[in-house]
């Protein structure tokens, strides 16, 4: 096989098209849909031995199934049909060049097949290397300079202009230039926008900064485009004054995701168009054959090769089946945000922003799918045990410092490590007579308690530690240390590991006078027959409705960013340390880039920390 590829194959495909390599592999190798799958279990059976395998082998011109070797070769011999497909691994065989062969072309289509049949079977696609695309080849060959990143580079370091009490923005955008997924989807270019919304985009100006981050300049950069976008579109953060970096954050994030929204819905309205026009254009292709058959009913069809009339009858049906499943498959995360979950005005899980969308709908951005996780909340009436539970989404946690309001069941003095506020978060609390809810088992407003957990966790678990304390007395900074640490697990805070292990008390208890309701309770909490859930919950996300898989679940989240708030209330000062590379941390200071040690991060206050999810499950 030379350089251009198989000759022979060439030949082939000049005679036959790609579809009867693209048939044969849909239905007799990936198997895209149902029947593709029955007519594989029913007809793929060696001619000659009538057995399935270990290795079976598919004539790509008559459609004869023969196992590996001499079956196989037999029929080349008495048939001279040179190329086969190997059905188990959808390899490409010429009995004239001996050997397997490579085709981009049947390589993409494998590939769509592969996809479609993860879809169909609702499992994840099997990991496979990257390879470029032609576009990437012709870069990588008009530029061959190569950049070698060693363990000390400092490819991805750039310090930030402080415009004037700017340092809220330049921690906030260190955080994100180094949250890999983040990295990796820009950098890859993958945003894409309208040349009419471009200029005021804050996704196109933020892909910017990722490339001017990584293009290996070391003099500082001047965010002065962003800071102006962020005033246009979030006008509360409009002027020099200090800012608070967690509002900046939140901002940020819900600006992001509605640009991001907004390009998903032209990219869509493109491609609907385009799918509108193709259809056009085939319906009067269509009309036009058929006008011209029906002036000419006696005209001569060549003739077709053996196995030809079974792969053309094939083709409805696999581009039906393919349609049907492209149409179908797991719903994305949803585009809500929460709003404010409180327990006892002490634990906030935040969102965006201050105008909820009236019709929300589903939403798969890229900052959905790093930031966004679902919070549930269940209430407990005292009087009939009956449960209610709502789910909402929400882009980070914000944890109380102060005094514990409630002293049962818990400590109640200020917390010490992030472990003591994630605990106090999802502490079940008694909500009292002065905040009674109605409830719908009782028909009447009853006392009742509340009790956080998350029901499913982001890529990126962002904790915003509540130093600003704001009274109608006094405002003050709560400047405790809270110690965290740089390995995270999150399993205990789970809703199902929760709930399992309030099952495991209340069988350990065994109050003989309820066992009916602890049992209904429990079924309650976790979604069973016996309860009755209410309230506002993620419908779109199936997902987070499924129970927690805990042999396979992994929870596991390491640090890798962590702003600080140096000073007082009324003069302060933000900085950034962040995880360069494996073991190698850098402090961001507003445009000085000095290397750290992890100890001296745990060693800082800490005010807003980031946390990456170790190991990704892939749909």
């Amino acid at each position: 096989m030379g350089d251009a590829g198989c000759v022979h194959f060439a030949s082939y495909v000049k005679e036959y098209g790609y579809e009867p390599y693209s048939y044969v592999h849909g239905y007799f190798s990936a198997c895209v849909n149902k029947e593709a799958r029955l007519r594989k279990a029913l007809s793929c059976l060696c001619y000659k031995c009538g057995s399935s395998g270990p290795q079976l082998y598919c004539c790509l011109h008559c459609i004869y199934f023969a196992c590996k070797g001499a079956h196989i070769t037999e029929h080349y011999k008495h048939t001279k049909h040179f190329m086969a497909l190997e059905l188990c691994y959808g390899m490409l065989y010429c009995y004239q060049c001996r050997d397997f062969i490579y085709h981009s072309k049947c390589q993409t289509i494998a590939e769509r097949h592969l996809w479609l049949e993860a879809r169909s079977l609702d499992k994840s696609l099997s990991w496979r290397p990257w390879s470029p695309s032609r576009l990437e080849i012709e870069l990588l060959l008009k530029n061959p300079k190569r950049r070698h990143v060693t363990a000390l580079t400092s490819i991805g370091l750039r310090g930030l202009l402080n415009l004037g009490s700017t340092c809220f923005m330049n921690c906030i955008v260190q955080a994100l230039i180094h949250t890999p997924l983040l990295r990796d989807y820009f950098l890859a270019e993958l945003h894409e926008c309208t040349a009419k919304t471009a200029a005021k985009c804050l996704v196109c100006e933020v892909s910017r900064l990722f490339q001017e981050f990584y293009s290996g300049a070391r003099g500082p950069l001047s965010l002065h485009r962003l800071l102006h976008l962020i005033w246009n579109h979030a006008r509360h953060l409009a002027g020099y004054e200090q800012q608070d970096a967690h509002e900046f954050f939140i901002a940020t994030l819900d600006v992001l995701h509605r640009h991001c929204k907004t390009s998903m819905k032209e990219q869509a309205a493109k491609a609907a168009a385009a799918a509108a026009a193709a259809a056009a254009a085939a319906a009067a292709t269509d009309k036009s054959k058929s006008s011209s058959s029906s002036t000419q009913p006696n005209s001569h069809q060549p003739m077709q090769h053996s196995g030809s009339n079974y792969l053309q009858q094939q083709g409805a049906a696999q581009q039906d089946g393919a349609g049907a499943l492209a149409q179908s498959g797991p719903n994305a995360l949803p585009l809500s945000t929460a709003g404010n979950q409180s327990q006892g005005g002490a634990n906030t899980a935040t969102g965006t922003a201050n105008q909820a969308e009236p019709n929300q709908t589903q939403c798969n951005c890229i900052i959905d799918q790093i930031f966004t996780g679902g919070l549930q909340s269940d209430v407990v009436c005292q009087a009939c045990n009956g449960v209610s539970t709502t789910i909402d989404p929400f882009w980070d946690i914000s944890l109380d410092l102060g005094e514990s309001s409630n002293g049962q069941g818990g400590y109640g003095g200020p917390p010490r490590s992030l472990i003591d506020c994630l605990e106090r978060f999802t502490r079940a609390e008694h909500l009292g007579s002065s905040a009674k809810i109605k409830c719908n088992k009782c028909n009447s407003y009853q006392e009742s308690t509340k009790q956080l957990s998350m029901r499913t966790l982001p890529i990126v678990a962002s904790f915003h530690l509540k130093r600003f304390e704001h009274s109608s007395l006094i405002d003050k900074k709560i400047s405790t240390f809270i110690s965290f640490p740089a390995e995270l697990d999150m399993t205990p805070f789970m809703s199902q590991i929760m709930s399992d292990q309030q099952q495991q008390q209340q069988q350990q208890s065994a109050v003989p006078h309820s066992p009916s309701s602890s049992s209904s309770s429990f079924n309650e909490r976790t979604g069973g027959a016996n309860g009755s859930s209410t309230g506002t919950s993620l419908n779109s996300d199936s997902t987070a409705r499924l129970p927690v898989d805990k042999n396979t679940a992994d929870f596991r989240y390491s640090l890798y960013a962590v702003i600080n708030h140096v000073g007082t209330l009324d003069a302060g000062h933000y900085t950034a340390y962040v995880r360069h590379q494996k073991d190698i941390w850098v402090k961001c200071d507003d445009h000085i880039i000095t290397t750290a040690t992890l100890q001296q991060v745990l060693d800082s206050e800490g005010y807003l920390l980031f946390y990456h999810k170790k190991i990704l499950e892939y749909e």
